[in-house]
């Protein structure tokens, strides 16, 4: 049976870790941060990202446990009235806003590899046109693959606090302890946890 993933969180560096159902920890390394993230349209966490699959973030970026759920959730995304009643012109200006984004060289990418003109209602793109949209918008992302790892179960790390009077009393007296990933709590694992992985030295 294949691995499916419960929760994931950031490791050390750029890194994710990925906890998955069969007990094992996997650390993903390298590529982009939306294939660390299984992510490809860089969707903001969030209830809407929780509610259609996401199992953690990164701080910023919502993470799923696959690279499929990912596309859903934009797809789903792209469903919603916000996006329907809109041209692909102003989904984009909408989904990559110029304060962000190089928008004409964005729209010229996605007319490019989709052939719709930017003229195109929203509501006129099947479910199917929808995906083939959001996998354009995933490679214009920069959607770049690394390498996934499982990590062995003497493999340490630091735990690290923030150090403030709001951290949580049962990570506080964790600060500065050396743990493996199969031990729990993890940093940053918990929503809202503001610890952080430090190499053991």
């Amino acid at each position: 049976m294949e691995t499916s993933y419960i929760s994931a969180f950031p490791g050390i560096g750029t890194t994710r870790i990925f906890v998955g159902n069969d007990g094992n920890v996997y650390e993903a390394i390298g590529g982009s941060r939306a294939w660390r993230n299984n992510n490809p349209g860089n969707l903001e966490d969030g209830k809407f990202a929780r509610d259609n699959g996401a199992i953690g973030s990164d701080g910023r970026f919502a993470i799923f446990p696959d690279t499929a759920t990912g596309f859903n959730a934009m797809v789903n995304l792209l469903s919603t009235n916000a996006y329907q009643k809109l041209t692909v012109e102003g989904t984009i200006n909408r989904y990559a806003p110029p304060s962000e984004n190089k928008v004409e060289n964005y729209l010229q990418s996605i007319e490019r590899q989709t052939g719709f003109p930017r003229s195109t209602p929203m509501n006129n793109l099947s479910k199917d046109n929808l995906l083939q949209l959001a996998k354009a918008i995933a490679k214009h992302e920069g959607n770049i693959p690394g390498k996934k790892r499982l990590v062995p179960k003497n493999e340490t790390y630091v735990w690290v606090t923030v150090g403030d009077d709001k951290v949580r009393p049962e990570h506080e007296v964790l600060d500065g302890k050396i743990r493996t990933w199969y031990d729990t709590p993890r940093p940053k694992e918990e929503y809202g946890c503001r610890c952080h992985a430090e190499s053991v030295k």
